[in-house]
């Protein structure tokens, strides 16, 4: 059973003209799969992503998550399959503003499959990336790289069997967003698997599979 499949997704857009950043686009994500989609900004990448967990609806074609129909589902339905699925690494800041760092992953805990806090787990994602120190501090205190390894560390936090990572790696120095690589790759070596959106050739290389996106379509790395 895939983990995700795409069959022709399309979204459109009006914009005073339609936009259609995604055109009939098919995709089938399995177990072990690390795919990185490469392309330019604003060729729909991120909105691809987005409609892979349901936050956002295709205007066109189906999404399923494992043998779910996300199209036949509830809102609520689709968010509960959402927190116990998918770990989404979101290229703005998604934290709580109001929370500590631990105080964020705490939250995240709460929330997923397990309902409560993994004491033991939460120390160690922050000893793993650097935030131990930085535990009672809130997001504004932090510096943009520490945000971005907190954003990693709730996506990851809940074990998800598919992680969305939209630039994982931005802001990050070669040290950390190779620890942030490491962390990706190990979701794949646990069953698990990754589809990462990046601007950056180096860690592309790193993916098992590597796509462009042209023109609203996935195109496979070899054949651009």
């Amino acid at each position: 059973m895939s983990l995700c499949r795409l069959e022709k997704v399309s979204k459109a857009y009006k914009m005073g003209e339609v936009v259609c950043p995604l055109n009939e686009v098919s995709l089938t994500v399995e177990k072990g799969d690390f795919l990185a989609i490469e392309g330019p900004s604003g060729t729909g990448k991120s909105t691809l992503l987005y409609i892979m967990c349901g936050l956002l609806m295709p205007t066109g074609g189906e999404v399923f998550l494992k043998d779910h129909h996300l199209g036949s589902l509830s809102d609520a339905k689709v968010t509960e399959l959402r927190k116990d699925l998918v770990g989404f690494v979101f290229q703005e800041t998604n934290l709580f503003q109001a929370l500590t760092v631990e105080g964020n992953l705490r939250f995240v805990q709460s929330v997923g499959k397990n309902r409560k806090p993994d004491e033991a787990k939460i120390s160690r994602y922050l000893e793993e990336l650097g935030l131990s120190s930085r535990r009672n501090f809130l997001p504004n205190q932090l510096s943009v790289g520490q945000r971005r390894r907190l954003i990693v560390a709730r996506a990851l936090i809940n074990g998800p069997q598919l992680v969305l990572a939209d630039e994982p790696t931005n802001d990050l120095d070669e040290m950390w967003a190779g620890k942030i690589m490491s962390l990706l790759a190990g979701v794949v070596e646990r069953g698990g698997a990754v589809v990462m959106v990046t601007h950056n050739s180096h860690w592309a290389e790193k993916a098992n599979k590597r796509y462009l996106m042209q023109e609203g379509r996935l195109v496979k790395h070899d054949q651009a």
